[in-house]
């Protein structure tokens, strides 16, 4: 499974472009008035504008070469700050074999870099930047009818995580272990990790492998559509 192109949406566009395609310095594609395309590897997202009344908040996380997470924590560190949380501004999951570190975008979603050990290849420099970003390898997918939409995905071939536990209150790993690529099924109200930030249900257009779109709109409602 890969994530092949996700929509997200900001209340100023203007700002998240300079952000991404001038701080982080990933590559712009396509840009208009009310939105942005750029390119983070092998995926591509979205940035459209919506209004400033509408709550929204995303997690999404960017798969980096297994043998350059300490350099691609000091090159996060030297442009935007790394979050930390108790004094630790990195973690290791030992369930996938991953460290991972975090730091907020303009609009405060929890951006994060990945490097799974055992998937992830190594590259041939000691040197991180923007250009070794794998894809996007974890996209979050904030429902209160956790059941029902695992359950959708299911008829789809988007699976749990072998032997995991479909959680209501929690999050949800899903996808093939092997792909390094996770949609993340979990509640609102949930904290992220080191952040102080909740999620909440927020309008998104996930799109696998070219085919699949998976849609929540503005009520919260949770579709999926064939291309």
């Amino acid at each position: 499974m890969k994530i092949s192109k996700v929509q997200l949406y900001a209340h100023n566009v203007h700002k998240m472009k300079e952000f991404y395609c001038g701080t982080l310095g990933f590559t712009l594609l396509e840009e208009a008035e009310h939105f942005f395309e750029m390119a983070a590897g092998e995926s591509i997202i979205r940035f459209a504008c919506i209004d400033s009344s509408v709550e929204k908040q995303y997690h999404f996380a960017f798969n980096i070469p297994s043998n350059l997470f300490q350099q691609a924590k000091n090159w996060a560190q030297e442009r935007v700050g790394l979050l930390s949380e108790e004094e630790q501004d990195e973690v290791y999951f030992k369930s996938l074999d991953a460290y991972s570190c975090y730091f907020y975008d303009p609009e405060d979603n929890v951006v994060e870099l990945i490097a799974r050990q055992r998937i992830n290849p190594k590259v041939r420099t000691e040197k991180f930047s923007i250009d070794h970003v794998l894809n996007i390898g974890e996209m979050n997918l904030t429902t209160d009818a956790i059941l029902s939409v695992v359950e959708c995905l299911k008829d789809y071939g988007i699976t749990p995580l072998k032997d995991a536990e479909i959680r209501t209150d929690a999050l949800t790993f899903m996808g093939n272990e092997e792909d390094g690529v996770h949609i993340l099924i979990g509640p609102s109200e949930r904290i992220w990790c080191f952040s102080a930030k909740k999620a909440m249900v927020s309008p998104i257009v996930i799109e696998i492998n070219h085919q699949l779109q998976l849609c929540i709109n503005g009520n919260g409602d949770f579709t999926i559509l064939q291309r």
